[in-house]
């Protein structure tokens, strides 16, 4: 039962914020974010209230935090955390315990 990092990211689009641009962005950022040490997988969420959650399983939480840093100097990145409304951005990082099938 490996324990992994679970990134969280809770968060709603800009007011305006075009969806289908806002997932093209979402999957440009993805190049980048697989060239990151310790990244598994991600999933991106929507509620019908228009909440996102954005969850990233890494290796460890020092790969979380570096990728952090790192994604922060690439454009297409930044292109996909400019369509997010700053203030509702809520970020947690968890330590799997247990997974079940």
């Amino acid at each position: 039962n490996e324990n992994i990092t679970v990134e969280i990211v809770q968060f709603t689009s800009k007011e305006g914020t075009d969806e289908k641009a806002f997932l093209q962005a979402s999957d440009a950022m993805m190049m980048d974010l697989k060239k990151q040490d310790g990244f598994i997988d991600r999933e991106l969420l929507k509620s019908e209230d228009d909440q996102w959650v954005d969850v990233v399983h890494w290796k460890s939480l020092a790969n979380a935090e570096l990728a952090a840093k790192n994604v922060m100097n690439s454009p297409t990145c930044l292109e996909f955390f400019q369509m997010m409304d700053q203030d509702s951005v809520k970020m947690m990082h968890f330590e799997r315990i247990r997974r079940y099938e």
